[in-house]
C-alpha cells in the first residue's frame, strides 16, 4: 500500500493481548512519527491508550486521534532526524490544553491551531477527546507565500477566518475521496490544501507580528532571491548581503527572527524543488540532484530520507504521476 492510499492504523486496545506498556509504546511511536517526539503519561486511574486513524496526502500526514486522559511534554530537540514541521490541530469533541513558555490556550471545537514542532511546552487532554492533526513539513511550505514568515503559534477561529473553515471543509471532502483518487489527483489535492494552508497563515498572522517591520519583509525578498538562484550553485550569506546591500548579520537576523537559518531555508527550498521533480518528471535522481544543487544522487538521497523517511526512488514509486 502506498502513502497516497487511505491507511488505517490499528486501534490500540487490550483485546490485542498486549500489556499497557506495549500499547503505550505504540501510541508514543505514533505520536513521534505523526506529530513530534514528546514524553507521554496517562492520567486515568486505570491507564488506557487511545486509537488513531492515519492517512497521508503525499507528504502531508493527516491523523484522527481518539485520546483518553493524557499529558505530554515536548522538549527542545537537537536530533538531526527531527525535521521541523507545522502541525494543524482541530478538536471535534472534548478539549486540548496547550501551554508554551509564552501562552496557554484551550483548543475546543471551532478553533484551529497552527503550531511549529520546534515549539516546546506541555499539553493536557483532561477528558476523552477527538482531534485531528495535519503535519506539514516546512519543505512543503517553501514554494508557497505565507506572508511575513511561518508562525510558531497561530490560533484561528474558524467562524471568523474563512480560509481556516474552508481548509477544514476541504479535508473532510478529501476524506470521502482519498481512497479513490489517482496519483495525479492526490497531488492536485495536496497542492490545493497547501494553497489553503498558506493563505490561512498569510491572512491570520498573530497581531504582534508587525506587517511594517523591516526584517520580515527583507526575509520575504531574500526567500524569493534564493528560489531564483537554486540552480546556480552554492548560496552564501554574503551573496544575499550583497544582493540587498545589507550586512551579513542582518541576513542572519532576518532568518533568526523565526528560528531559522539561511542554510535551513535553502535546504528546504532545494528539497521542495527536488520533490516536485520526482513527482512530475521522469528525470533521473542524479539529474535532479545536479539541477537543485546537491553534490550527487547519494547526497540528495541522504537529505531526502532525513526529511521524508523514504528514498527518492521509493517516493517517486509511491507518488509519481508521470
Amino acid at each position: 500500500m502506498t502513502m497516497t492510499e487511505l491507511r488505517s492504523a490499528p486501534t490500540f486496545a487490550p483485546k490485542q493481548g498486549l500489556s499497557f506498556d506495549e500499547l503505550h509504546a505504540r501510541w508514543r511511536d505514533a505520536v513521534h512519527d505523526r506529530l513530534a517526539p514528546m514524553d507521554l503519561r496517562s492520567t486515568r486511574a486505570i491507564p488506557e491508550v487511545g486509537s488513531l486513524e492515519a492517512r497521508d496526502l503525499g507528504d502531508l500526514l493527516i491523523t484522527d486521534w481518539q485520546s483518553t486522559e493524557i499529558e505530554g511534554v515536548r522538549r527542545s530537540s537537537t536530533a538531526k532526524n527531527d525535521a521541523c514541521a507545522l502541525v494543524l490541530f482541530t478538536v471535534t469533541t472534548g478539549r486540548l490544553i496547550i501551554q508554551t513558555p509564552e501562552r496557554t490556550v484551550v483548543l475546543r471545537p471551532g478553533v484551529l491551531l497552527v503550531m511549529s514542532t520546534r515549539a516546546t511546552g506541555n499539553f493536557v487532554v483532561p477528558e476523552s477527546a477527538t482531534k485531528r492533526t495535519v503535519r506539514v513539513p516546512l519543505t512543503a511550505l517553501a514554494p508557497y507565500d505565507t506572508g511575513v514568515g511561518v508562525p510558531d503559534f497561530l490560533l484561528l477561529d474558524t467562524r471568523e477566518n474563512r480560509l481556516a473553515q474552508l481548509a477544514q471543509d476541504f479535508m473532510s471532502g478529501v476524506d470521502a475521496q482519498l481512497d479513490r483518487l489517482t496519483p495525479t489527483e492526490v497531488e492536485g489535492a495536496r497542492d490545493a490544501l497547501m494553497t489553503l494552508i498558506a493563505g490561512m497563515i498569510r491572512s491570520g498572522h498573530a497581531p504582534d507580528v508587525s506587517e511594517t517591520d523591516f526584517l520580515p519583509f527583507l526575509r520575504k525578498q531574500m526567500e524569493g532571491w534564493i528560489a531564483d538562484h537554486l540552480t546556480k550553485g552554492v548560496i552564501r550569506v554574503g551573496d544575499l548581503a550583497a544582493a540587498y546591500n545589507v550586512a551579513a548579520r542582518t541576513v542572519h537576523r532576518a532568518f533568526a527572527a523565526t528560528g531559522d537559518t539561511m542554510g535551513s531555508v535553502v535546504r528546504a527550498q532545494r528539497l521542495a524543488a527536488a520533490r516536485n521533480d520526482l513527482v512530475h518528471t521522469s528525470a533521473s535522481v542524479a539529474a535532479i540532484a545536479h539541477r537543485w544543487g546537491f553534490c550527487d544522487a547519494s547526497h540528495l538521497g541522504r537529505e531526502f530520507r532525513r526529511e521524508f523517511a523514504m528514498s527518492p526512488g521509493d517516493y517517486r514509486a509511491a507518488h509519481g504521476i508521470v
